[in-house]
């Protein structure tokens, strides 16, 4: 069984090519800095960085949740399928 950080590096891989896929204008210069999934599994939260207008390409990824969904369950197989929460990535002051 693979652990935890495998597993959210995976669903990080498959999402990041999933919004690339969407070819959204809105996604232009987004990148997936991180996921974090719920200890029971049922939220997936998604940390995006966009470069351009960062309220645009979080409603275009709210708008494009069943898509995404999809693409993870075609691609990764877990119990449940969580919920997508996308938040604006802020790193850690050093």
């Amino acid at each position: 069984m693979y652990g935890r950080a495998h597993l959210e590096e995976r669903l990080k891989r498959v999402l990041a090519e999933a919004i690339q896929g969407l070819e959204d204008p809105r996604l232009f210069l987004l990148t997936v800095e991180a996921v974090r999934l719920s200890p029971d599994g049922r939220v997936l939260t998604i940390y995006v960085e966009a470069f351009a207008e960062e309220e645009k390409a979080l409603a275009a990824l709210e708008h494009a949740k069943n898509r995404l969904l999809a693409a993870l369950a075609g691609r990764v197989r877990l119990r449940r399928l969580p919920r997508l929460e996308f938040l604006p990535w802020r790193p850690r002051p050093a």
